[in-house]
């Protein structure tokens, strides 16, 4: 659909543009593998209709089932893999579309209008045009000062028979002149435009108090806009008349919001509903005139923002109705997905208790089941909205069972509202009904019950992402139950390559990961369980363990980082050339051998000092401090199970304070831990090495060993403070 270039259907669309909510100061997104999230999180949504979803993706769910839009993920790009994503959560931003369709309509018109222009004889100097000067989704008037808007201009000037090829040439280059501002004083104009004598038709004077008022209108003189149009709107050419019409109603518009927004653009609060009933009008009239017009499809837009200026949301909603379930596709002002984010940004935020449509509602409702809300949705108020809700058969009582089991915690009356049987289609919201069945029997602790339903909705899991979070559900109830060792079987239904490297990275014990870097789906696989294996064998003080199963890997490892395949954020990375250091005697000045002949020494004497030390500087140099592989995710994420390999990963800092306290330690492995130790908490008095924290007391004293006892040392010569 081509969609015109209009500047107040522009705001309309997006003079608050939400984007989407990242989940760390670094503007990054990183997925929750959970099913059962009730506070909202953009970065990790799911294909069933939940309160943790972002309002946009259940009400592109709900349009979805109603064949108003498809639901098309985008694929998943380097930047989401780098971040741990699978198919399954998703951030917001993969839902969001595209611009292609407006891309391709701009530049059909710039094809159109340089085609009318060579047809007059019109060289055309350049390309910029004075919309162009502003950025995505930012509102101006001028916005529709456009190659769109001066197509439709050039186009019926050389379709008006009674102008004269003179007169079609100046009208088309003094509108050429035009593109190139938004702005022009009364002089500036009258030097732009023809003068009365070089265009006698009366058709010509008619074209030129078009331009004279349409630039009245750019240049903010609304009343010298409204006084020409008014007088063009009964103009007999065709299209003046109606454009003229049209334009009355955008006049009124701009006019009145002139001082709706504050400095920052944000709309000012107890704004005065009066003048945008004049619009409304205006706006009435050109429709009841051109019900079909060139313009019927922005007036209906330009009539949402009328309603939302004027705080009217009983009307917004009824346009939003009609624009998603009744419109067709020529009849919409902008695409759907747009539609999607202009009623997040302008109704849902600050709805009221029943929107009167039930998809608005039914996304609304899920919004206040949030813990975090002001407003609550109660048992009461959902009832009262029970014969609105039964427009959408099956909705309310999916929201009755929702109710019960993120609200009310009672997974047992959920499971009795909801259907008992699976239907051989899945629709989403059915989808969703038997994902919140699956969800209530886990958290009934029925998790045979449960596992068998997600076995049987694998093979109708056919709409987009659907089987996906199937899997994810499944691998859940997998590891709950205690069988992990069957996501990784051969004929296993689980492919996700996140969460079967989740399942590796967190619970899988040695066996299985020694299964898993033989047999592994992929390279990557089998790559990260050998990786996992050494790491867990070495940092957990498995010695003889990791000098086995290092047997296994080449003594030149391949490069590729595996760390952040794991499905966690791990900064650069690692590779299985980690497990080859040879040491390092350049940076510290303390010289340590291989980790290899580290892992021996330590394995036949554990506590022994330079081990300690050395596999202390091995976790230094890699960048190894707080790895992701030794935290345990929350109770209700993917990979929170019991971890088969026992006890605390090694912490630097514990490793230091037994050689401080080995009375037979060597002076300079003695004086480089307390070193080390005091240095855990440079520079911000924060620990960096793991471990339990120390007191300031304690690191005072160490400092104090270190200058006084072993204070000859380098180690002691350098050291300034102890933070």
């Amino acid at each position: 659909m081509r969609i015109p270039s209009l500047p107040l259907l522009a705001i309309a669309i997006s003079a608050t543009v939400c984007q989407p909510a990242h989940a760390s100061s670094d503007g990054s997104c990183y997925p929750t593998w959970s099913l059962t999230r009730s506070s909202l999180d953009a970065c990790s949504n799911v294909p069933f209709l939940s309160p943790g979803n972002d309002s946009r993706v259940n009400l592109r769910l709900l349009l979805a089932d109603r064949k108003v839009l498809e639901l098309a993920p985008n694929a998943l790009g380097e930047d989401e893999i780098s971040e741990g994503y699978g198919p399954v959560p998703f951030d917001i931003a993969r839902l969001a579309g595209t611009t292609i369709e407006e891309e391709q309509a701009t530049d059909a018109s710039t094809v159109q209008l340089n085609a009318l222009l060579q047809k007059l004889g019109i060289e055309r100097d350049h390309m910029e045009t004075a919309g162009d000067a502003f950025l995505e989704g930012e509102g101006s008037r001028c916005r529709s000062n456009s190659d769109d808007s001066a197509a439709a201009f050039v186009g019926q000037v050389v379709d008006t028979p009674q102008l004269s090829a003179s007169e079609r040439q100046a009208l088309a280059r003094a509108r050429m002149q035009l593109l190139d501002a938004c702005t022009w004083d009364p002089q500036q104009l009258a030097s732009l435009l023809p003068g009365a004598g070089d265009l006698p038709s009366p058709q010509g004077k008619a074209f030129v108090a078009y331009l004279q008022a349409s630039a009245a209108f750019y240049s903010g003189r609304y009343s010298e806009a409204l006084a020409g149009f008014t007088e063009l709107a009964s103009d007999p050419q065709p299209w003046l008349k109606e454009v003229s019409l049209y334009m009355l109603a955008r006049v009124r518009l701009n006019d009145a919001q002139q001082d709706a927004f504050d400095e920052y653009g944000s709309l000012k609060g107890n704004i005065d509903p009066g003048p945008y009933t004049k619009v409304e009008q205006a706006l009435d009239d050109y429709l009841k005139a051109y019900p079909n017009g060139r313009y019927a499809a922005s007036a209906k837009g330009l009539m949402r923002r009328a309603h939302w200026l004027a705080g009217n949301k009983n009307k917004l909603a009824d346009d939003y109705a009609w624009q998603l379930t009744d419109a067709r596709e020529e009849q919409r002002s902008v695409p759907v997905n747009a539609l999607v984010q202009e009623i997040d940004n302008k109704l849902l935020a600050s709805a009221g208790d029943s929107l009167a449509i039930p998809l608005l509602t039914a996304v609304h409702d899920l919004m206040v089941m949030r813990p975090e809300g002001e407003v609550k949705l109660t048992p009461e108020r959902l009832l009262a909205q029970k014969s609105l809700l039964a427009q959408q058969p099956g909705l309310f009582e999916y929201l009755q069972a929702a109710l019960a089991f993120y609200v009310d915690k009672s997974p047992a009356q959920a499971l009795t509202l909801l259907p008992k049987e699976v239907p051989a289609a899945l629709d989403y919201l059915a989808f969703s009904e038997q994902t919140l069945r699956g969800l209530a029997l886990e958290a009934s602790n029925d998790l045979p019950a449960a596992q068998a339903l997600w076995l049987e909705l694998l093979p109708l899991a056919r709409q987009p992402l659907q089987r996906e979070q199937v899997e994810l559900a499944l691998a859940l109830n997998y590891e709950r139950s205690g069988q992990v060792a069957k996501v990784f079987a051969a004929d296993s239904p689980i492919k996700s390559a996140q969460l079967r490297l989740i399942l590796l990275g967190k619970v899988a014990d040695a066996p299985l990961l020694r299964q898993q870097a033989e047999q592994g789906i992929d390279g990557k696989e089998k790559a990260t369980a050998r990786f996992v294996l050494l790491y867990k064998d070495l940092l957990y003080g498995q010695y003889a363990e990791f000098a086995d199963d290092l047997k296994a890997l080449p003594e030149q490892p391949a490069d590729e980082r595996l760390t952040s395949s794991l499905g966690y954020a791990y900064g650069d990375g690692q590779t299985l050339r980690l497990f080859r250091w040879n040491g390092d005697k350049a940076e510290s000045g303390y010289t340590c051998p291989s980790i290899v002949e580290t892992a021996s020494t330590l394995q036949a004497r554990r506590q022994d000092p330079k081990g300690l030390n050395c596999l202390g500087e091995f976790i230094l140099r890699n960048g190894l401090d707080g790895m992701p592989l030794d935290q345990r995710p929350n109770a209700d994420q993917l990979g929170a199970s019991e971890p088969a390999f026992q006890g605390a990963a090694y912490s630097r800092l514990e490793g230091y304070q037994a050689v401080i306290a080995d009375g037979k330690a060597e002076r300079d492995d003695k004086a480089y831990a307390l070193y080390r130790a005091i240095n855990c908490y440079a520079p911000s008095g924060y620990n960096g090495c793991g471990g339990k924290d120390v007191a300031s007391a304690v690191r005072k004293a160490w400092f104090k060993q270190l200058k006084t006892t072993y204070g000859a040392t380098r180690w002691g010569k350098a050291l300034q403070y102890y933070w």
